[in-house]
């Protein structure tokens, strides 16, 4: 979250940041985004990991300036590092 919620950055800068810590699936995703357009402007505290029923995917909740994130990642085997496979914004309307 820290690499995504930066929309002062331009895109070319915002996206090599970005990029690398997505799966190939998140990159396709997240390409055309513009960061100008992410609400977010900072982290405001510690993820939480709120499923770690699976050693291959997990679920971390982010708290932000604009709500909390929810984050899904996902590692090939044990070996292999996390990556990003969806930043999903704050719900609206609670």
């Amino acid at each position: 979250m820290t690499a995504f919620a930066r929309p002062s950055l331009d895109e070319d800068t915002w996206w090599s940041e970005l990029e690398p810590l997505l799966n190939a699936q998140a990159a396709q995703d997240y390409a055309y985004v513009d960061p100008a357009n992410v609400p977010a402007t900072a982290v405001t505290g510690q993820g939480v990991l709120t499923d770690e029923s699976s050693a291959y995917v997990g679920y971390v909740d982010v708290p932000t300036d604009a709500g909390i994130y929810r984050l899904i990642l996902n590692r090939a085997d044990a070996v292999s590092p996390w990556l990003v496979s969806r930043i999903s914004p704050p719900e609206t309307g609670n």
